[in-house]
């Protein structure tokens, strides 16, 4: 079992990653950032509460710092902290990570996390929840100003840096994590 000073330093080491890579895309194609990724893989790696940590703290720090703390800070520090937990609870003790499973696995808590924001968004900001959701997927049906797949691009994201380099980046960590 990991040292709590193993433990901590996973968790700043993948929160302030997540923080960094959240800053230096922020100009880039929306929503094409490893944000899910890093928090997967802290679960992964470091079981449920890493994982919870990790993203509580990438999105909470990243919008105090930066983007602008609100009352979406909550909602999406605790839809990425629920991706982190549910991803220990899912693959922490597997040995032998499958890629395929990972990708989509990923693809689909990344889902999760997006609808469930943008469910509490239409909520929060009074709009409808099917627009909030179709917005996602199909903006130019939902009547969003932007055409582009806000939810989709994410999602492939964090699908693809997990069936590309997420087993292999979680083999090397846990070397040293244990």
């Amino acid at each position: 079992m990991p040292s709590r000073t193993k433990t901590l330093t996973l968790i700043a080491a993948l929160s302030a990653a997540n923080v960094a890579f959240r800053f230096a895309l922020a100009g880039g194609p929306p929503n094409v950032k490893p944000t899910a990724f890093l928090v997967i893989v802290a679960g992964t790696i470091g079981g449920p509460i890493s994982g919870f940590a990790v993203g509580c703290l990438s999105m909470t720090v990243s919008d105090l710092a930066a983007f602008g703390a609100g009352i979406w800070t909550i909602e999406t520090s605790g839809g990425m902290a629920i991706v982190g937990l549910l991803a220990g609870f899912i693959w922490h003790r597997v040995a032998l990570l499958n890629r395929w499973k990972m990708a989509i696995g990923g693809f689909l808590l990344t889902v999760i996390y997006d609808v469930g924001t943008s469910i509490v968004d239409a909520l929060l900001f009074s709009y409808p929840i099917r627009s909030a959701i179709l917005g996602l997927y199909v903006p130019f049906l939902a009547g969003s100003v932007s055409p582009y797949p806000f939810g989709l691009m994410h999602e492939f994201t964090t699908a693809i840096l997990l069936g590309t380099v997420g087993p292999s980046l979680i083999a090397q960590i846990r070397r040293v994590y244990r």
